[in-house]
């Protein structure tokens, strides 16, 4: 029965890697992507206002 606890730990140890790799990507790309895109939205309204 230990053995099989140590074996299902590891197993979610990757999985937890890979959940926190997934949600630290998927925040990067929307957080950055919605800056970019004010930055973006404010210099086409201040273009066109000009």
């Amino acid at each position: 029965m230990e053995s099989n606890k140590g074996i299902i730990s590891e197993k979610n140890v990757n999985e937890e890697e890979h959940s926190l790799k997934g949600a630290l990507f998927s925040s990067v790309v929307f957080v950055g992507g919605t800056i970019v895109a004010c930055i973006l939205l404010l210099l086409v309204l201040y273009m066109i206002r000009i």
